[in-house]
């Protein structure tokens, strides 16, 4: 099922982020029209960061499109539209250093994974917590800090041709909207912000939820041979 282009990708994503605003800010201090926090920012080139894991905007900015402040981003438009571009292409590049696009055409927890939905799922929180949930096999659904589940935005944002962004041709994968929702999914779930990082996704954090994992799964597979 063809949704259409990056453009209305893109659309869809502002809508379900913001309404559609441009200058808005929510609770956990993302900006917006697409909601972008501290490291998304940076990642685009546009906030140099600063020593802090919230989004208080307390380090410098770049100065990029004219952007010296909060307020200068979420009053301009252009610049949003820009660093969304920005973000989405170094995205695509952590999906693909982490080998997340060889799942593309399977389904994973009764999901059909397609380019757009990694790239969906990376925006609201991060490659390495599309890399959790596919890698346990659908068993582990990140949430944000709202409560909004990364397969929400893995099937919402399925089916577009993001190939502006991945410079790969675009195949229409067939959707199945009765796919298996997640509500029937009893795994494990975090508590994220939103517009993670790669860094986010690699932090200590990550590397000791990965080693729990491996942890569990070498003690269930030893306590399968005596039960």
């Amino acid at each position: 099922m063809y949704k259409g282009n990056y453009i209305d990708f893109l659309r869809a994503l502002g809508y379900r982020e913001s309404g559609g605003r441009y200058n808005i800010e929510n609770s956990y201090g993302y900006l917006g029209k697409y909601q972008m926090g501290e490291s998304a920012l940076k990642d685009a080139g546009y906030y140099k960061g600063d020593p802090t894991r919230r989004n208080d905007w307390i380090g410098e900015w770049t100065g990029k499109d004219g952007v010296w402040s909060k307020e200068d981003f979420l009053n301009n438009p252009r610049a949003q539209e820009n660093a969304i571009r920005e973000f989405h292409r170094k995205s695509w590049k952590y999906i693909r250093l982490l080998g997340l696009d060889k799942y593309v055409g399977k389904r994973i927890g009764g999901i059909l994974i397609t380019e757009s939905g990694l790239l969906g799922g990376a925006h609201l929180l991060g490659a390495g917590n599309v890399k959790k949930f596919l890698k346990s096999n659908g068993r582990y659904i990140p949430r944000d800090g709202y409560g909004t589940p990364i397969t929400e935005y893995i099937k919402k944002f399925a089916g577009y041709d993001i190939s502006e962004i991945t410079g790969n041709s675009y195949y229409p994968y067939e959707i199945n909207e009765t796919t298996t929702d997640e509500s029937d999914n009893n795994g494990y779930v975090w508590d994220m912000d939103s517009s993670s990082s790669y860094e986010d996704g690699y932090s200590d954090d990550y590397q000791s939820d990965e080693e729990d994992y491996q942890k569990e799964e070498k003690e269930k597979s030893i306590w399968d041979l005596f039960f």
